[in-house]
């Protein structure tokens, strides 16, 4: 073999390789870029939109400030976001296959190949151009359509799904919002229907909403913000005409189930009317703006939060907020405050007692969630007698921080408890009197012991070493015998050591559920004398904790007395733990009833 053939050989494949390469890497034209159907296209820039669907009338949106409204065939608030869409996907439309000037020259009837003498138009017009948009057929395998910019050169392939965005009738670009007012827009709201007719204000964004008429009260703002957050999400079921000369009777609207009328101070901005239902369906309802030819159909259900009578729009407790308080002032028979401690915690003004933070929080939880039974409106002298309000029985007042003093919030008059189940209070700022179940009254506290602290004791069971119950001249001696092991002395029954560790661990964490009276008196009232259950622990230490049962009270509930500093004190008794220890123990053991 010539090695010098093969060296020049190899030469030439090296220079080769080296072209090839050169070419490949520096030499190679870039692909053309992708030129968008409508070059330097803005979305936000176009104040019109009109098109015309095949054998329909034009369509026409116009923006003006941020709004679209149609302006033709009919003029109504169009949809904002099915527009922005459309508008949006033709700034970013990008031609699946672009056929140039030079091949549609090869073609004899562009129009009708294509499918362009539709004269399908789509036109988009701003403040600097017009860009006429014409749509043709779509292609062989149906997933494109043909478009080509008037005035332009080319025919473009663009995805078929910009056909779905286009409208096929005026209601397409409807907007189906039924209110279209924000909640700040407006500060005033009438509302007619056949129960009451009742106007409401509101004194400020964020402000609560009060009656104006037929009274001036406070207004159920839970209730009224929850109807107009259904209102503002409520849509349009169908339009139904759109016609000046629809008979309003055929509609109902000649007396209309419900007329809310929307306005900001003096100017009325929209009133929605509901008629009636259609006959083939009574789940809808007719319903116009005043003064405008549309009507159409909304779900029944939107109307549901405002057929209600003037109380039900009225706040249904005594108090609308829960302030800040740092004092509550309770006169009448047993007077007592509750004030807030340095350490931010209820305590007694002037008294030693414990106080119970759980109760004074529900307590203040009453005022505000304890339902309004009856409202009593433009109250006279007369009246104060009758609800027992001339002279109240109590005066709650409610006092919150300011500028370094305590300032008046509330101020609450409650009569005496009544037969038919109510007790009247009237607020010394309002003039109606309000009338509340008894017993949510009964959860205010009439003194002050009722507010005192419910945990009796706290031991840790491992250290109770002795259980004794007595009653009359019989007991049951339970002594610790190890770990979850008890027996009596002398053996007595069948004792369960379990269950007798069960009911130490429940008596080691024991509160009373609520206090029901104090002293000598209390304990006669409960029947509790030396011939009842007593009940007694003892710990290693020799400390005893010892507990003594009366009668129930009249609801079944086991009534239970023991000593505090020296004076008895008369409790409810846990009722689950009273049955645990009667099945395990009084019952099980030798013990007598």
């Amino acid at each position: 073999m010539n090695t010098k053939s093969t060296w020049v050989w190899f030469t030439l494949a090296a220079i080769l390789f080296a072209a090839v390469l050169g070419v490949e890497k520096y030499w190679r034209q870039p692909p053309p870029a992708v030129v968008p159907v409508l070059p330097n296209f803005h979305a936000a820039a176009v104040n019109s939109v009109q098109y015309t669907p095949p054998g329909q009338l034009e369509i026409r949106a116009d923006r003006t400030n941020g709004v679209w409204q149609l302006v033709k065939p009919i003029v109504y608030p169009a949809q904002k976001a099915g527009l922005e869409a459309l508008l949006a996907t033709l700034e970013r439309l990008a031609p699946l296959q672009t056929i140039s000037s030079a091949e549609l020259r090869s073609h004899t009837n562009v129009d009708e190949e294509f499918g362009f003498q539709n004269r399908r138009m789509l036109t988009l017009q701003s403040d600097r151009d017009t860009r006429p948009l014409q749509f043709g057929n779509r292609t062989a395998p149906g997933d494109g359509v043909y478009v080509r910019v008037v005035g332009g050169e080319s025919v473009f392939v663009v995805d078929a799904g910009l056909l779905d965005l286009l409208p096929g009738k005026p209601d397409d670009w409807r907007d189906t919002a039924l209110l279209d007012l924000p909640p700040a827009a407006f500060d005033r709201l009438t509302v007619s229907n056949a129960a009451a007719v009742v106007a409401l204000a509101q004194g400020g964004t964020n402000q609560p909403w009060r009656l104006t008429f037929p009274i001036p009260a406070r207004a159920d703002n839970e209730r009224l913000l929850a109807a107009l957050q259904q209102l503002n999400a409520t849509r349009v079921r169908q339009f139904v005409t759109d016609q000046p000369s629809a008979d309003p009777e055929s509609f109902g609207f000649l007396t209309p189930e419900l007329t809310l009328t929307f306005a900001r101070d003096t100017n009325v901005l929209t009133t929605l009317q509901f008629g009636k239902s259609p006959t083939n369906d009574s789940t809808l309802i007719y319903v116009r703006r005043a003064g405008q030819p549309t009507i159409c159909t909304v779900e029944r259900q939107a109307l549901q939060p405002w057929l209600i009578s003037l109380n039900e729009f009225r706040d249904p407790h005594l108090l609308s907020t829960l302030p800040a308080v740092t004092e509550v002032e309770f006169s009448g028979p047993d007077p007592f405050t509750l004030q807030v401690s340095p350490t931010n915690t209820w305590q007694l003004k002037g008294s030693p007692l414990p106080v119970d933070q759980e109760l004074v929080t529900n307590l203040l939880l009453t005022l505000l969630a304890a339902p309004i039974q009856q409202y009593k409106d433009s109250i006279t002298a007369e009246d104060l007698s009758r609800y027992g309000l001339a002279t109240p029985q109590r005066v709650l007042r409610l006092f919150v921080a300011s500028a370094g003093t305590n300032a008046l919030a509330a101020e609450l008059a409650f009569g005496a408890p009544t037969t038919n189940g109510l007790v009247y209070v009237r607020r010394a700022d309002e003039n109606p009197v309000y009338a509340l179940r008894n017993t949510d009254y009964g959860k205010l506290a009439v003194a002050d012991w009722q507010l005192r602290e419910r945990r009796l004791w706290r031991f840790a069971e491992t250290n109770a070493v002795r259980m004794l119950l007595r009653r009359g001249g019989h007991q049951l001696d339970l002594r610790r015998a190890g770990a979850n092991a008890w027996a009596s002395v002398p053996p007595s029954g069948n004792i369960n050591g379990s269950e007798v560790e069960n009911i130490i661990k429940q008596f080691a964490a024991l509160n009373a559920v609520t206090w029901l009276g104090h002293g000598d008196a209390s304990r006669a009232t409960f029947g509790i004398t030396t011939n009842s259950l007593q009940v007694d622990i003892e710990l290693k230490n020799g400390t005893r904790y010892q507990v003594e049962f009366g009668r129930p009270t009249p609801d079944g509930y086991p009534v239970a007395a023991l000593k505090l500093e020296g004076e008895s004190w008369c409790f409810e008794f846990p009722l689950m733990l009273y049955k645990y220890m009667e099945f395990a123990l009084l019952n099980a053991g030798a013990f007598p009833p």
